[in-house]
């Protein structure tokens, strides 16, 4: 029956305060998360994506037949950390 701070100890790794804007391809149409964690399609329709990511830029690629594929950034696998 031990408390959590008994427990747990602080991560030695960096925390970034601020996330970096990705850069996407020159074909990717790019739209920006409005606070609402939603972005804007044919200045009408409104996807809601995460608010996570509210302020940032996304990316979105038409596959054809009113189908988008939905770019929210990227992972360097070489800096993942192992399951422990």
């Amino acid at each position: 029956m031990k408390t959590p701070a008994d427990v747990h100890d602080f991560s030695c790794r960096p925390f970034l305060e601020k996330i970096s804007n990705f850069d996407y391809d020159t074909n990717h149409k790019v739209l920006k998360v409005t606070k609402s964690g939603a972005v804007r399609r044919k200045s009408y329709y409104w996807v809601y994506i995460s608010a996570a990511l509210k302020g940032k830029f996304i990316a979105i690629e038409d596959i054809g037949n009113g189908i988008w594929k939905v770019f929210l950034g990227f992972f360097d696998e070489k800096n993942l950390r192992k399951k422990q």
